[in-house]
C-alpha cells in the first residue's frame, strides 16, 4: 500500500483541474474561496478574494497570519472530518473543508471571507488596532471592508456543508492518479495474477467517473452564474448536492435501476431549467425491473452525452428519451434517445472504435462512454456492453446491454 504522508496536495492532483473546481464553485456561491496544504500554504491561486483580504495579504505580517489562520481551520477541519465555520484573525467569518484521502490530511478548501448578517460582525473588527499591527493604511482598510459581502449564517452553513462534498470528490481525483502511478506499476510486475490486474483496473475505472461527472455538472452550473433571478435556485442547488451526494457515495457500488433513475431526473431536472423550453424529456422504465442492479453512474454518462453534445448545438427543440425493455427474460436494454444533431458514417464510426479501445481518448465525448463500456464488461463480461446508431439532423440511439441482476 502506497504511504500517501510522502504526498503533497499538488502531486495527486492536477493543478489545473483543481483551480478550475475552485473557480467554477466560487462562481457558482460568489464566495472567495481557496485551497491550501496541510501547512497552510495554498496550491493554487485564489478565486474570487476580496479586496480587503487581497490588503490585509500584501503586508508580511497580515500574509502570515492569513496563512496560520488557514492551516488551523484546516488542521482543525480534519480532526473532526467534517467543514468547520470559525472567525479569521481580519475578523471576518471562513469556513474549512478538509481534504482527506485514507484518514490523511492533505489539505483544505477555505471559503468565505465574508460578514454575517445575523452577528454584524464587521462592525466589530477593530481596524485601528489592525492597521496599527500590519502597517496598513486605516482608510483603506475602512474602504475595502465596506465592500466585503454580509450575508446570512444559514447561507454559510450551506455553502460549508457543499464544500465539504467538494473536497470529498477531490480526494477522490487524488486516489485515481495514485492508483495509476502505483498500482499500475504493480500490475505489471504481477501481470502473472490476472485477478489482481483486473482488480485493479476496475478500481482505477471508477475513480475515473467522479472527475469527468464533476466536470460536466459545474459547468452546467457556473454557466447558469449562480441564478440569482430564477425562482428555482433553491431546488436546483439542492438536485446538485443529491447529484454529488449520489456519485460520491456510489460510484463503486451496484444500486436499484429506481436509485439511478431517480438521481437522472435531478440531472434532467437543472439541464431543463438551463436550457428553459429547448429541452423536454421522458423516461420510460417498467415497473418490474426497477428492483434491478445495475453499476452506479452507467446511464448518467450517456445522457449527459445526449444533451451536451446533441441536444445544445442543436438551434431547434430538442427531447431526449430514455426507455427500457427486456429480452429473453435474462437482460435489460436501455435505450437513450435524443433528436439531436447526430453523427454521421465516418464519426460514429471513430466513436465506435474509441469505445471499444483500451488507450483513453481525451474527448469529452468519449470518455463518459469509454468509461462505462470497460465498466460494464469487466462486471458482466464481454457479451454485454453499449451499441450506437446515429444520423446528422436525425439524432442518436445508445443502447446498453445489461444482465438482469436482482
Amino acid at each position: 500500500m502506497y504511504d500517501l504522508e510522502q504526498y503533497t496536495l499538488d502531486k495527486i492532483i492536477d493543478v489545473g483541474s483543481l483551480q478550475d473546481i475552485q473557480d467554477k464553485y466560487s462562481k457558482l456561491t460568489n464566495l472567495s474561496t481557496i485551497t491550501v496544504d496541510r501547512a497552510g500554504v495554498p496550491v493554487i491561486k485564489p478565486s474570487n478574494f476580496s479586496k480587503y483580504c487581497n490588503l490585509i495579504r500584501t503586508s508580511k505580517e497580515g500574509y502570515r497570519r492569513c496563512i496560520d489562520c488557514d492551516a488551523v481551520g484546516g488542521l482543525k477541519s480534519s480532526k473532526l472530518k467534517k467543514p468547520i465555520i470559525y472567525r479569521c484573525h481580519a475578523g471576518l467569518t471562513d469556513f474549512s473543508a478538509p481534504i482527506i484521502v485514507n484518514n490523511v490530511h492533505l489539505g483544505s478548501m477555505l471559503c468565505g471571507q465574508v460578514s454575517i448578517k445575523e452577528d454584524n460582525t464587521k462592525n466589530s473588527i477593530d481596524l485601528k488596532k489592525l492597521s496599527k499591527e500590519l502597517y496598513l493604511p486605516l482608510d483603506k482598510l475602512k474602504y475595502t471592508l465596506k465592500e466585503v459581502n454580509i450575508v446570512e449564517y444559514e447561507k454559510v452553513k450551506n455553502a460549508a456543508d457543499f464544500l465539504y462534498m467538494f473536497a470529498n470528490l477531490i480526494a477522490k481525483m487524488g486516489i485515481a492518479n495514485i492508483t495509476h502511478s502505483e498500482l499500475l506499476q504493480e500490475t505489471k510486475e504481477k501481470m502473472k495474477f490476472q485477478q489482481l490486474a483486473r482488480d485493479i483496473q476496475i478500481k482505477s475505472i471508477q475513480a475515473q467517473i467522479n472527475p469527468h461527472f464533476l466536470f460536466n455538472t459545474l459547468n452546467t452550473m457556473a454557466s447558469m452564474s449562480l441564478l440569482e433571478s430564477s425562482n428555482n435556485t433553491v431546488e436546483l442547488i439542492y438536485a446538485l448536492s443529491d447529484i454529488l451526494r449520489y456519485s460520491l457515495r456510489n460510484s463503486d457500488k451496484m444500486v436499484n435501476i429506481s436509485t439511478e433513475i431517480d438521481n437522472i431526473k435531478k440531472y434532467l431536472f437543472i439541464q431543463s431549467v438551463r436550457f428553459k423550453d429547448k429541452l423536454d424529456y421522458e423516461i420510460n422504465i417498467s415497473s418490474n425491473v426497477l428492483d434491478c442492479k445495475i453499476p452506479a453512474m452507467t446511464l448518467q454518462p450517456i445522457i449527459e452525452n445526449a444533451v451536451i453534445h446533441g441536444i445544445e448545438p442543436k438551434k431547434e427543440f430538442g427531447k431526449v428519451r430514455i426507455i427500457s425493455k427486456i429480452l429473453s427474460e435474462k437482460y435489460i436494454v436501455f435505450e437513450i434517445q435524443d433528436n439531436g444533431v447526430g453523427m454521421g458514417a465516418k464519426e460514429l464510426k471513430s466513436l465506435k472504435n474509441k469505445m471499444n479501445s483500451s488507450n483513453k481518448d481525451d474527448s469529452n465525448i468519449s470518455i463518459g462512454i469509454q468509461i462505462v463500456q470497460d465498466r460494464i464488461k469487466y462486471y458482466f463480461g464481454s457479451q454485454y456492453g453499449i451499441d450506437i446508431k446515429s444520423s446528422i439532423n436525425v439524432g442518436t440511439t445508445v443502447y446498453i446491454k445489461l444482465p438482469l441482476v436482482y
